[in-house]
């Protein structure tokens, strides 16, 4: 297993937009389509991480983190999801500790994202590296009450 740089989601290949969209159903029972995901405004930049398991013939993917540039110092989180069966075994906490320090390296101070309000496992995550509820989000996800959250960019 490995976190890796990774593609815009326009550039992913059909078989590799298909994984997310199943990790996304999986993981937090929304649903998206191939198009919705290659139309996130996510760059190809340093943002993006893939983890890989490497121990298959094909390399899998079992969790992504999309980013793009926000406003001013802010890179807001497009998605952040990683399959449950590497939740609470450092992945998701390692995926983060490079993403802070790239985007730190790169002049940015702040995070911004959005989470599911049932997702009180994420925003604990969230909340322990300095990010609060900024405001509720109603009609966000197609699932239920969301919140953004916002904080500094710090492991």
């Amino acid at each position: 297993m490995e976190w890796v740089p990774c593609p815009s989601p326009s550039d992913l290949t059909s078989s590799e937009c298909q994984t997310v969209l199943d990790l996304f159903w999986n993981e937090t029972g929304e649903v998206y389509s191939e198009t919705t995901v290659r139309l996130l405004p996510v760059p190809a930049w340093s943002g993006n991480m893939m983890l890989v398991n490497k121990e298959h013939e094909q390399p899998v993917i079992e969790g992504v983190l999309w980013a793009t540039p926000f406003k001013d110092d802010i890179v807001r989180i497009a998605a952040f999801v990683l399959h449950r069966r590497h939740q609470g075994k450092g992945w998701g906490t390692l995926a983060w500790e490079r993403f802070v320090k790239t985007m730190v390296d790169e002049g940015y101070g702040q995070v911004q994202l959005e989470v599911k309000a049932a997702n009180h496992r994420a925003q604990a995550f969230y909340q322990q590296r300095g990010m609060s509820i900024q405001r509720e989000l109603v009609g966000y996800y197609a699932s239920g009450l969301g919140y953004m959250m916002r904080g500094p960019l710090r492991a």
